[in-house]
């Protein structure tokens, strides 16, 4: 289980489902440039998929290894936001097609010394920001468990590494209690391939400056927020395979196995837990 090689046979399949919500027009910081919390999703979102392309090119050639849906929910709808957004998933090699030119961002870092100097990179902007409205996370989970169950029902996926979601939040659903939002979150991770069961990763973006919780085992206590306490039983269990990944990322002393939650999460680790899922498949 969780071995499935990546070939251009037996792609897998990633979806980042996004709060588009008002309350990520909040301030936060990514490598101490002061943005939203939109803004900082954004980029890292954009990080990730760039990088999944890198990963998929060989030569001049984009091998066909995942497909990709970028989805966002906010005020009563849920839309894709990447290409036709009545296409919820998009082969990568398809993506390159449509790929926008990439722009130039300077980040001011920070050094060990305490120096800063500026970075300059290159990075296509493939979505943009979105925050408005209420908090529809039930209607976004639940269209998420549809398209996984299409995509994993197609003969052609059914031998592959399974779908990996990742959810990013920062706020409570309008629309559901934490029961139905528990239940609706079994229908993602109920959804399979032949080589294990589709994994769902919730990230709750810190709201504040705070400890972070990344990836708790089931020996941790939770804080006893009810909210958390839900999205640590809609995530999934890490795969055994994947928890030399996940110890490392959340600098865990104690075994797992890990739950994939994050909460309190600052944009640099969202962007570490992205890498997951470009870092977690054997590319082959």
């Amino acid at each position: 289980m969780y071995s499935r090689p990546i070939t251009h046979m037996h792609r897998t399949a990633f979806v980042i489902l996004l709060d588009c919500s008002t309350s990520m027009q909040a301030t936060t910081s990514l490598n101490a440039v002061s943005m939203s919390k939109a803004d900082a999703v954004a980029t890292v979102c954009n990080f990730m998929l760039d990088e999944l392309l890198e990963r998929a090119t060989r030569g001049q050639e984009v091998r066909n290894y995942y497909d990709i849906a970028v989805l966002g929910y906010s005020d009563k709808s849920v839309r894709s936001l990447i290409s036709d957004p009545n296409e919820e998933f998009i082969p990568i090699d398809r993506l390159a097609k449509i790929a926008p030119m990439p722009q130039t961002r300077c980040f001011d870092q920070i050094l060990d010394d305490g120096c800063t100097t500026s970075a300059f990179f290159s990075l296509r902007p493939w979505i943009e920001a979105q925050a408005l409205g209420d908090t529809p996370m039930h209607m976004g989970l639940a269209h998420t468990a549809i398209i996984l169950e299409k995509w994993c029902s197609k003969p052609e996926n059914q031998d592959s590494f399974p779908p990996i979601v990742f959810h990013i939040t920062d706020g409570e659903a309008t629309d559901a209690k934490p029961a139905e939002l528990i239940n609706i979150a079994r229908s993602i991770t109920g959804t399979q391939t032949n080589d294990g069961n589709t994994l769902l990763i919730n990230i709750k973006l810190c709201t504040e400056e705070g400890k972070s919780v990344l990836f708790p085992s089931d020996l941790e206590k939770q804080d006893g927020n009810t909210n958390h306490l839900a999205l640590y039983e809609m995530s999934s269990i890490i795969p055994k395979q994947l928890e030399p990944l996940i110890a490392a990322i959340a600098n865990h002393t104690n075994p797992g196995p890990y739950r994939g939650l994050a909460l309190n999460a600052s944009p640099c680790e969202v962007l570490s837990i992205l890498n997951i899922g470009s870092e977690s498949v054997n590319i082959i």
